[in-house]
């Protein structure tokens, strides 16, 4: 009975050790994944902002060479074409 006892531990032993191996690379492999997350939405937060401050540049260009100004928020009307003649 003692030599099956022993093998049958240390499969159940390299078992436990193989799991925990599996679980060690995994646990690497999402700190690598967050880490790559975050730097991707550092790299969106900076293209976010270059983007609002090019648009602004088109603006205030298209503003000084055409004379385009944004109409104030109460100035805008829209028609009902249901009440069209």
């Amino acid at each position: 009975m003692a030599y099956v006892v022993i093998p049958l531990i240390a499969l159940v032993l390299g078992g436990i050790v193989l799991v925990n191996v599996a679980k060690l690379s995994l646990t690497n492999r999402t700190g690598q994944v967050i880490e790559r997350a975050r730097s991707v939405e550092a790299e969106t937060a900076r293209l976010k902002s270059s983007l609002e401050r090019r648009d602004a540049s088109v603006m205030r260009d298209a503003q000084k060479r055409l004379g385009m100004v944004a109409p104030p928020s109460d100035g805008v009307t829209y028609l009902d074409p249901a009440a069209a003649p």
